[in-house]
């Protein structure tokens, strides 16, 4: 009877043990790893869309460990997997992802991946695709032959400039240059690329990031933007220059960044430049994207001692 209840005694003390270890551990944080979050940027729900459009799906994720992968998930079959620019995972990524659409209510998901394994609850939009409108077959044009024996249409002779006298220069009509290609891209402000000056600075410089903006919206947009420098492979910011505010006009321009950042090495190191700015409503920081929504522009360059 005494040894019965002395075993009755010990489990209880095993099993309260248990349960202060318990506490102690998610005190000191070491329970269950924190998930990332995702946001699908676009499209909204209910968005138009036609069969055969290739739908853009742009999404954010953040997680202090680094997002390391990607997935989107149409009527939830994974459809694409992306990871960053950086492998070992990035604080804060916003990508886009494509799909060609096809009839019907289909629900996109995103679910984003961390350097500790664990997965984001996933990002959810619905959409309804209309089916493709049958065009008409276009009727061929019946080609009329003239007559036989009728003349023959007159064909444009070439025009021959006669020489010019002995001690005469010839004075030819101006050629107007060739219009520069065009970007297309959709409305909104992108970066198309980025060049630094010294392109290979020293320890003791401080070098400028000249940054092409590409502005579509029509009318000029001014924006707090800077420029973030990263080791590769390495997901936190080794630095970053001053914000400033700029306003960008429409069309093509490049501007300088704030030249405040030098970095202090004894040895030559690669450095990679990207270029973020400051949602002036919810003070969030954004990677500018290149007018394909691929991703962000990089520069990569050495500095040395």
């Amino acid at each position: 009877m005494r040894s019965r209840l002395f075993r009755a005694i010990a489990l209880f003390f095993a099993v309260a043990s248990l349960g202060v270890l318990a506490c102690d551990l998610s005190t000191l944080g070491l329970g269950a790893a924190a998930k990332p979050q995702v946001t699908i940027l676009a499209p909204a729900a209910g968005a138009p869309v036609n069969e055969g459009e290739e739908i853009q799906i742009q999404s954010m994720s953040t997680d202090p460990a680094g997002i390391v992968r990607v997935e989107l998930a149409v009527d939830g079959a994974t459809v694409a997997t992306d990871v960053p620019p950086i492998p070992t995972g990035q604080t804060a990524y916003t990508l886009v992802q494509r799909w060609k659409a096809t009839p019907g209510t289909h629900t996109l998901s995103v679910r984003a991946y961390n350097a500790a394994g664990a997965a984001s609850d996933p990002a959810l939009v619905s959409i309804a695709v209309a089916p493709a409108i049958a065009q008409p077959t276009p009727i061929p044009t019946q080609v009329v032959q003239p007559p036989i024996g009728a003349p023959s249409p007159t064909l444009p002779q070439p025009v021959v400039t006669p020489p010019s006298a002995p001690g005469v220069t010839a004075t030819r009509a101006p050629t107007r240059p060739s219009a520069s290609p065009t970007i297309n891209a959709p409305p909104g402000v992108w970066v198309t690329a980025i060049r630094v000056d010294p392109t290979a600075p020293k320890k003791t410089d401080y070098p400028t990031f000249f940054v092409t903006f590409l502005n579509t919206t029509g009318t000029s947009q001014r924006l707090r933007w800077f420029v973030k420098l990263y080791e590769p492979d390495k997901p936190n910011a080794k630095g970053e220059t001053a914000k400033i505010d700029s306003d960008i006009p429409v069309g093509t321009s490049e501007l300088p960044s704030a030249n405040n950042w030098r970095d202090a090495v004894v040895d030559c190191q690669t450095r990679i430049a990207r270029v973020y700015y400051i949602d002036p409503g919810s003070s969030q920081v954004t990677e500018f994207l290149k007018p394909d929504r691929s991703g962000g522009p990089a520069a990569q360059f050495q500095v040395c001692p």
